[in-house]
């Protein structure tokens, strides 16, 4: 279901309900901005270092980065463009930390809106919807950057886009809950990631991580290549830690190799 720009003016109220006792204090809602990571940051210029968290959601994002530089593609009304802000020494997580437990919140808020669905995550935070015969296409990602005054989590789902909604580059490999037969509401989904951001950051222990990345992990088994320290790296991954390292199977052996300085290449790459 899309939601007009009218319904989006009562998001407010729904999504600083849905704060109360989370990490959460500020909800910031937009008809159209070119980038929620831009606006959460301006928004929280100036607050102390231990700030909670603010979250920016728009109904449409005109210039949306994704991860590897990537353009995060958004058709009208048809995604969930959100930004959360939040003062790093109210986290006090590693960066690889930061980004695990980002990517494990999408995950599981996915998961509730779809529950007939298998999803996965595609280190460092991709969501990939497993689909038959072995198939699976990206329905969600996660960007990490650093601002002045905050740590800001920006997190992009296709919630409502038929094929004909996505660039025709990412129409094979992109999905949306729609289409995978979810009718979830936008706001609804936002409520979900309010609950699932507020656990995988405040309750949920690093053991509780490592356990729900290893059952959830889309990558194990495959062959890819790693770039670190300017060197590439390509072989079977037989595990991944994402708070502390790969191990990757190679033809000089097995590599291991420190999960925060160290970047994956696509496979066209």
């Amino acid at each position: 279901m899309i939601a007009s720009n009218d319904e989006i003016h009562d998001w407010h109220d729904r999504l600083e309900s849905r704060m109360e006792g989370t990490i959460f204090n500020r909800a910031m809602v937009f008809d159209e901005t070119l980038s929620t990571q831009d606006a959460a940051a301006r928004a929280c210029v100036g607050l102390p270092t231990d700030h909670q968290a603010t979250m920016v959601v728009a109904s449409r994002q005109l210039m949306g980065r994704g991860s590897r530089a990537q353009n995060w593609y958004d058709a009208f009304s048809c995604t969930l463009p959100t930004s959360i802000a939040i003062g790093p020494e109210y986290l006090k997580l590693s960066n690889a930390n930061i980004s695990a437990r980002a990517g494990l919140a999408t995950l599981d808020a996915i998961g509730r809106a779809a529950p007939d669905h298998r999803f996965a995550v595609k280190w460092p935070n991709d969501i990939h919807a497993m689909l038959h015969h072995n198939t699976e296409r990206k329905i969600a990602g996660v960007l990490i950057e650093y601002a002045r005054d905050s740590i800001v989590i920006g997190i992009g789902i296709n919630c409502t886009q038929a094929i004909s909604d996505f660039h025709p580059e990412i129409q094979g490999s992109a999905v949306s809950l729609k289409q995978l037969g979810s009718n979830v509401s936008r706001i609804d989904l936002a409520c979900m990631l309010i609950d699932s951001l507020h656990y995988w950051f405040a309750v949920a222990s690093e053991d509780e991580v490592l356990a729900h990345w290893n059952a959830n992990d889309a990558l194990v088994g495959q062959t890819r290549k790693f770039v670190h320290d300017n060197t590439p790296y390509t072989g079977k991954i037989i595990a991944i830690n994402p708070l502390s390292a790969i191990r990757l199977e190679t033809n000089q052996g097995v590599q291991v190799l420190p999960a925060d300085q160290t970047r994956i290449l696509k496979t066209s790459e």
